[in-house]
């Protein structure tokens, strides 16, 4: 057994995992990853928009 397994395996006694809370706290971190993913998103679009909108006063201006 790999080092790494035994670790996991030690720190899974310590906090008394049970495999339902580990589901749990798989699905609570897929949902935290989407809403990351959104965030990251909505970032993007609006640097897109800003940038759109600062090229296009910049022809204006020439």
């Amino acid at each position: 057994m790999s080092r790494f397994s035994q670790l996991m395996q030690k720190g899974q006694r310590k906090v008394n995992y049970r495999q339902r809370q580990g589901r749990l706290l798989m699905t609570l971190a897929d949902e935290q990853h989407k809403a990351i993913a959104r965030l990251i998103q909505q970032w993007l679009d609006d640097s897109a928009d800003e940038h759109a909108a600062s090229s296009a006063n910049k022809k204006r201006h020439r």
